[in-house]
């Protein structure tokens, strides 16, 4: 694929002006995410896309009729036999995504794993040992937590447990069904994992949780209530959703309050009114905006690309161990269910 022409590279964020540190990137799953990950990063003007790796010929076939010349091969291993990298972006699904991460670590490699925090607690647990192991870069990638307002309150002190003494979060999910089309999945399958991102990197580690649940169209999950309770004290509820008729789009929001005043943020707007936090910022306003909205592989490959430059709000964004937390938290979350509301430890 060609690369971006002067006046596109002129509207890309900068990570660096020196092209020696152009990460080399090969893409590892080739799903509508793996496709995504190798647009954003073939029009980055710090990055290349240098292959390709997916069991399925014909999404190796896929990407180079679509204009991506790179090599591609079946297995990591097989593609690391003829050619060189700096890093692998692992967007391959769960069950595949572990034996992708030990080749890379083993090669010596930068990782970026796609989707950690919303895989298996078990998977994501025995990736991250692998991942600590790494002499190089690791990153968890989720686009959520480059989404501008949730970025500006955390960034701003607002979502924070130095002014909130209570908070409560939603997550409603943008599919709405009937008796005769009914989801596949349970609604703990979408946005869950990306709003207990938020409440991590905000309040910190989630240590014990209390879930009950609707199943409203069959056996699928279609609501959940939430209390949860923090490492630091501070208790929260949380509530996930299909959306309702007339509201046919996925939307997070965190509402905060204490002594300080209140805040309360969601995927739209930001709302303050805390001492020298004061009035209402909306997400189209703020310059991380059009990166965001590019696509979530878009913000994740910005994100990563600036963590290897040394940005630490980037690296902490894309923190492997939060993610991991998180993936655990969501599967104490299934086993309360399980147990009709039963409190449940989250394992560290």
């Amino acid at each position: 694929m060609a690369r971006p022409s002067a006046a596109m590279a002129e509207n890309q964020p900068s990570v660096s002006s020196d092209s020696t540190t152009r990460q080399r990137i090969v893409v590892a799953g080739l799903g509508r995410i793996g496709v995504d990950y190798a647009c954003a990063f073939a029009m980055h003007p710090f990055a290349e896309v240098a292959g390709f790796v997916e069991p399925r010929g014909d999404l190796r076939r896929f990407v180079r009729g679509v204009g991506f010349s790179a090599p591609s091969a079946p297995t990591l291993a097989r593609w690391l036999d003829k050619n060189a990298c700096d890093s692998v972006v692992v967007s391959a699904p769960a069950a595949d995504a572990l034996a992708i991460v030990e080749r890379a670590v083993a090669a010596g490699l930068g990782v970026l794993v796609h989707g950690l925090a919303a895989m298996p607690a078990e998977i994501a647990t025995r990736i991250a040992a692998v991942l600590s192991g790494s002499e190089k870069a690791t990153a968890a990638g989720s686009a959520v937590m480059f989404q501008p307002t949730f970025a500006r309150a955390r960034r701003s002190g607002a979502l924070s447990a130095d002014r909130v003494t209570q908070v409560r979060a939603s997550a409603s999910v943008s599919r709405v069904f009937s008796p005769l089309a009914a989801p596949d999945r349970d609604v703990l399958d979408f946005l869950l994992a990306d709003l207990l991102l938020l409440l991590d990197a905000a309040f910190g580690p989630i240590a014990a949780v209390k879930a009950t649940g609707q199943k409203l169209y069959g056996d699928w999950l279609d609501e959940c209530q939430v209390e949860a309770r923090f490492a630091n004290g501070l208790a929260t509820k949380i509530e996930a959703s299909w959306s309702v008729p007339g509201y046919p789009c996925a939307a997070m929001v965190i509402e905060g309050s204490g002594g300080e005043g209140r805040v309360i943020v969601s995927d739209d707007a930001l709302e303050m009114d805390m001492p020298g936090l004061q009035g209402r910022v909306v997400a189209a306003s703020e310059p991380g905006n059009a990166r965001f909205e590019g696509g979530e592989a878009s913000a994740i490959a910005e994100g990563y690309l600036k963590s290897l430059a040394g940005d630490p709000a980037a690296s902490d964004a894309l923190s492997v161990p939060r993610a991991t937390r998180v993936a655990r938290v969501v599967e104490s979350v299934r086993s309360s269910l399980q147990a009709d509301g039963d409190d449940r430890e989250v394992a560290s």
